[in-house]
């Protein structure tokens, strides 16, 4: 028992509100965007950040829920600090930042803002005043052995999920990777095409000769050109590849950045930007 939960109430509360949670998202997502975005990280109907939150607000601040200003206090340092580790901690984890809050007033590395802080405070104190009661109540009256199959059927097919979420972020970072090496390899190309054409031009301009009918320059120039035209398709089609998971989850996450390969990222995006828009038209 922690704070009067036995672990199986506490295991149902962190999915029950993780679902809520979800589904929050996929509303404000909804009326924000006008379709529907399955948001979260995971690609199943739940998301942990809120499953996490829930728990720890009802555990911590269950004595002090009678006191409105301490609950939204205390609630909005909890859930922001939260918020804060979890940025932090998939920014070192993924080299990517899930989302980012640089453009909004008092904000901390981009990671949190007061204006969130003060709205979870007040998600908090409803989730403890109003929700919270009904929830454990109906928690409580599922009869046992069927509340433990199902956290144990949920559990497995979260479980399940997080793996799969995870094996699709590496292959989606594996992805800008390769992106970013074709990309250098188009520059270094072009930067030897245009150091081979410069010495030809500068030999034939020694000589006396025309450098603008360089007969080396043309010759260079074609030798090389096929080399980066094939870069060039390469790197479109792994742009425009289809992946569904990964587009998942760029598209609930459209401020994520890639720390070491945002050029890449970004035309991902704008690719998938522009098929979503195809399709609304």
């Amino acid at each position: 028992m922690i704070m009067g939960y036995s672990f199986y109430e506490i295991a149902a509360l962190f999915f029950v509100y993780g679902f809520l949670g979800w589904v929050v998202e996929v509303i404000f997502r909804g009326l924000c965007e006008g379709r529907f975005v399955n948001s979260g990280f995971l690609n199943g109907p739940i998301c942990p950040i809120y499953g996490f939150g829930g728990v720890i607000v009802v555990l911590c601040l269950t004595p002090v829920q009678d006191n409105i200003p301490i609950l939204f206090i205390c609630s909005a340092i909890l859930t922001t600090g939260l918020e804060l580790i979890t940025g932090f901690a998939l920014d070192k984890i993924f080299h990517t930042r899930w989302w980012d809050y640089t453009d909004k007033p008092f904000n901390i590395g981009g990671y949190i803002c007061l204006q969130f802080m003060v709205a979870w405070g007040l998600v908090c104190v409803g989730l403890m005043k109003i929700l919270h009661p009904p929830v454990i109540q109906l928690i409580r009256a599922v009869p046992f052995m069927l509340g433990v199959f199902l956290l144990i059927f949920v559990a497995v097919v979260f479980i399940a999920d997080v793996v799969v979420t995870v094996i699709t972020i590496n292959h989606l970072a594996n992805r800008l990777k390769i992106m970013d090496e074709i990309a250098a390899s188009i520059h270094a190309v072009s930067d030897n095409i245009g150091t081979k054409v410069y010495n030809s031009a500068e030999t034939v301009k020694a000589k006396g000769g025309n450098v603008l009918e360089s007969k080396n320059a043309r010759v260079i120039k074609e030798k090389y050109s096929g080399n980066v035209e094939e870069l060039k398709q390469r790197y479109k089609a792994m742009t425009e590849e289809r992946h569904r998971l990964q587009n998942r989850i760029l598209k609930a996450f459209p401020k994520m950045t890639s720390r070491h390969y945002s050029d890449a990222l970004d035309n991902i995006k704008e690719k998938l930007r522009e098929k979503i828009q195809k399709k609304e038209r």
